[in-house]
């Protein structure tokens, strides 16, 4: 196989590339998990209600990315994934910088859409290398405890820092974000001579491509669990600052909502090396996540739980992804689409509903919310689950 000679050829140059990616990941999801223990103090009260202007911030994020992770994914078979990791890493640094500078909420929401489009450039072009190597299930499985550590070190650290300053979680991280470019870029160019790519005739019609594959049979099942195990998470991401307004402090709640990352990094880790099918993962994954939900209504520990399920399943649905029969960015790309579209639209939704129904600011309502959504986890179990299997 090509790829393998290539592994033997330059395995310096390819474990320089995985420490590219480890570390700019860590970094891109430290600084957009920044923002999440300081949701409400962002939020604008004066123009939305408060449950509606946390979850918009939380959603224009993952909306940015919803648009844009196919044509990223596609772009990137055609014109290389090393650039677009390299502008996913400068559009997250953009408005990071734009986040710090204002107090505005539409500022900060449309800020928090571009930082979702760095992402939409980054993951499926990341996913993509990573998949190509000959132990992609052991890598993508560090690359996710990596992506889950610098969640949880975002909002722990955004959670400690705000005593001196609201948004000094944001100023860490975004200074750490420059070096991480200059080195990505080094990196990166240096390692990238010589990459194939695909002909960039073909990109229009793979494209068109892309809409078979979301509603093939057996592949759209993987897209739905995506969509609904990170979109049903993120109403609890989303909602559960407000919900604990007044009973946690922002470094305890910091560091629950820190320990959702601090699980699906363990079992990302664990994951990334059993000899387990992958089906069986997923469904582990699922049953997991939605106890976690169901039991943060009552303890905040919940969210660990939660976080290690979702661990689980994530790897499970990577690797699936990563053995279908279709170009790898774009792959990647319909993946991540239908994981930050649940991310995007399931707690904005969420949020919506609860000021429509006159529950904000009401526990009991977010207490429904988050039920509903551990059901809806666990009743996905019973999906076949078919292209998982082979």
């Amino acid at each position: 196989m090509k790829t393998k000679e290539k592994e033997k050829e330059k395995p310096y140059a390819q474990l320089l590339d995985r420490m590219m990616l480890y570390v700019s990941v860590f970094m891109i999801m430290g600084l957009s998990d920044a923002v999440i223990p300081i949701l409400p103090e962002l939020s604008d009260s004066t123009l939305l209600a408060n449950g509606a202007a946390s979850s918009l911030i939380f959603s224009s994020y993952f909306i940015g990315a919803l648009l844009t992770m196919i044509p990223f994914g596609v772009l990137a078979d055609a014109y290389g994934n090393r650039l677009f990791i390299i502008i996913g890493i400068l559009l997250t640094l953009i408005s990071g910088a734009a986040i710090i500078a204002s107090d505005n909420v539409w500022v900060i929401v449309i800020a928090r859409f571009v930082e979702g489009m760095g992402c939409g450039a980054f993951f499926p072009a990341a996913f993509a290398m990573l998949s190509k190597f000959r132990q992609s299930g052991q890598y993508i499985g560090e690359f996710n405890s990596l992506l889950n550590l610098g969640l949880a070190a975002g909002m722990g650290l955004a959670g400690l820092l705000v005593s001196t300053g609201i948004k000094n979680g944001l100023i860490l991280f975004e200074g750490l974000m420059l070096p991480t470019l200059m080195i990505s870029l080094m990196v990166l160019i240096n390692n990238g001579y010589g990459e194939t790519v695909s002909k960039k005739s073909e990109v229009a019609s793979v494209i068109l491509r892309s809409r078979k594959m979301l509603i093939h049979r057996e592949y759209s099942q993987i897209w739905l669990l995506s969509f609904i195990l990170f979109g049903s998470s993120g109403v609890l991401i989303a909602l559960y600052p407000d919900f604990s307004l007044g009973s946690l402090e922002k470094g305890a709640l910091g560091a629950y909502l820190a320990s959702i990352y601090i699980g699906a990094m363990v079992t990302s880790l664990i994951a990334g090396r059993l000899q387990v099918q992958r089906d069986i993962l997923v469904r582990a994954g699922m049953v997991i996540t939605g106890v976690g939900a169901l039991a943060a209504v009552f303890h905040p520990i919940g969210l660990t739980l939660m976080g290690a399920g979702s661990g689980l399943g994530l790897v499970g649905l990577v690797t699936g992804v990563a053995y279908l029969k279709i170009e790898k960015g774009l792959a990647m790309g319909i993946f991540n689409t239908c994981t930050y579209a649940g991310l995007a639209l399931v707690p904005l939704i969420s949020g919506l509903v609860l000021s429509a129904l006159g529950y904000n600011g009401s526990s009991q309502g977010y207490s429904v919310v988050f039920v509903v959504n551990g059901i809806l986890l666990m009743a996905m179990v019973f999906l076949p689950m078919g292209a998982l299997k082979k």
